[in-house]
């Protein structure tokens, strides 16, 4: 039988000011990714978009690039956040600003800053912890599209 005493002890929390240090300010490497004719069809078809002779990816894909494109995975954001095993990761929010049709076909750029960074004390008296992602997406040198994400981090007793 398990008890309390076989359990490892909890991680510390990371401080506001090691997330800060750790995150606010910082610029992921970013990516270059093309949406294939292939991969544009499948989404259209999952996403019930008209069926149209068009080269232009669903608004979606720049979602599908933002977090593609931050250059480190969602799991690396994680441990740069400090998440322990206690710990979730929601994904808060997710504004979209397209600026030109992506082109079915094309290699987008992707250039990603994270800020800001910022806690709040949940009711409950745990903390919840805000991560910004910004990633900007390029065709040639053209913005076609600007994506923030919110990433928040439900801290754990």
């Amino acid at each position: 039988m398990a008890t309390d005493i076989d359990a490892e002890p909890a991680a510390p929390l990371i401080t506001l000011d090691e997330l800060t240090e750790a995150l606010d300010g910082r610029t992921l490497p970013g990516a270059e990714l093309t949406v294939e004719a292939y991969q544009s069809a499948l989404a259209d078809h999952a996403l019930l978009a008209p069926a149209e002779d068009s080269d232009h990816a669903h608004p979606f894909w720049l979602i599908v690039l933002a977090l593609r494109g931050m250059g480190i995975t969602v799991d690396e954001l994680c441990a740069l956040a400090g998440q322990r095993s206690q710990d979730t990761l929601l994904y808060g929010t997710c504004g979209i600003e397209q600026l030109a049709p992506l082109h079915v076909g094309r290699t987008f750029r992707t250039t990603c800053t994270v800020g800001p960074v910022a806690r709040k004390e949940s009711r409950s008296g745990g903390f919840l912890d805000f991560v910004t992602v910004r990633v900007e997406v390029r065709d040639a040198d053209e913005l076609v599209g600007v994506v923030t994400e919110g990433f928040i981090y439900k801290r754990g007793a």
